[in-house]
């Protein structure tokens, strides 16, 4: 879905629209990286003022980037530069391409080189999870709807995007299936059903959403109902329940779920290329952080190993 950018200054929102249009057709990424470059991109055009109109673009030099790179990095973090750097490396990229450019600028943009699995995802313990599961009130809509929504994070490790796009059509009742399509890889994922699962999603549709004239499963529960939005806040969902008061300030979001699941089946031992298949990752290198959070097994290794203390 692409979004016209409202012209803030001297850019051309055609152009903005064609490269939108150019990552959709030609770049394998998913709709929210898309969205995150559009907004990179759309800062990165405001800031170069006139010489953002496609004419002068042609003007355009490594000095000009630098200047904007170094000015914007202030106020980012390293993940945010390194977005930041990626989203002007792909458009200088298409710029090029497509001729606005007359020499490629690409090199003019650093690189920000971090070791691979560098850094060790916040793990919340399963048993944390279990509370959020308790979390929703069940006797009201928003609560079996919520429920519903923690049951499939927590019993298929999918990303929240996963299951607020759910639509009626991906689940196969009575074949005993569930789809989820991934936004990153474009792949299709089907699991089998879950028991909790399935009642859980039953008494919310059958209780709360009808037979409303959406293909999207879940809906909001205020006036009107409509498609839950896909990027709904992780601690406002829960602000309300004291069952999980304690933790929830504790918990990074929707992902820590997730981080929990693979993490999960990592201490049952399930092999690391069935745990990657189950996640929807295109490499198997993406499920290798899992390995570092292991500490049970991190702990039983230590022992093999003189003077190192577990």
């Amino acid at each position: 879905m692409i979004h016209h950018s409202r012209n803030k200054g001297f850019f051309s929102p055609e152009l903005v629209t064609e490269y939108l249009t150019f990552l959709q057709d030609h770049q394998c990424i998913g709709q929210a990286s898309i969205n995150s470059r559009h907004k990179d991109v759309v800062t990165f055009l405001t800031a170069l003022k006139k010489r953002a109109i496609p004419s002068k673009l042609r003007s355009l030099d490594t000095n000009a980037i630098h200047d904007y790179l170094i000015e914007a990095a202030k106020f980012l973090s390293r993940g945010g530069r390194k977005r930041l750097l990626s989203s002007v490396r792909s458009f200088l990229k298409f710029l090029y391409f497509r001729g606005y450019l007359i020499r490629d600028l690409v090199p003019a943009v650093p690189m920000i080189k971090t070791p691979l699995l560098a850094h060790v995802p916040r793990i919340i313990p399963w048993d944390w999870v279990k509370r959020l599961l308790l979390a929703p009130d069940r006797r009201t809509k928003r609560g079996r709807r919520n429920y519903a929504i923690l049951q499939l994070l927590a019993s298929y490790g999918v990303r929240i995007g996963q299951a607020l796009s759910l639509k009626l059509s991906d689940i196969k009742w009575e074949e005993g299936l569930i789809y989820f399509r991934s936004r990153k890889s474009q792949r299709q994922l089907c699991f089998p059903l879950q028991k909790q699962v399935a009642q859980a999603l039953l008494d919310y549709i059958r209780k709360d959403r009808g037979n409303a004239p959406f293909p999207e499963l879940f809906l909001t529960v205020r006036g009107s109902q409509k498609p839950l939005r896909v990027n709904i806040n992780f601690k406002p969902f829960l602000k309300n329940s004291h069952k999980c008061a304690d933790i929830r300030s504790s918990i990074s979001g929707w992902h820590s779920i997730r981080h929990a699941f693979a993490t999960r089946l990592m201490e049952q031992e399930v092999p690391i290329k069935t745990i990657a298949d189950l996640l929807g990752h295109r490499r198997i290198n993406s499920t290798f952080i899992y390995t570092k959070v292991d500490l049970h097994h991190l702990r039983l290794l230590a022992r093999e190993w003189p003077g190192v203390r577990p």
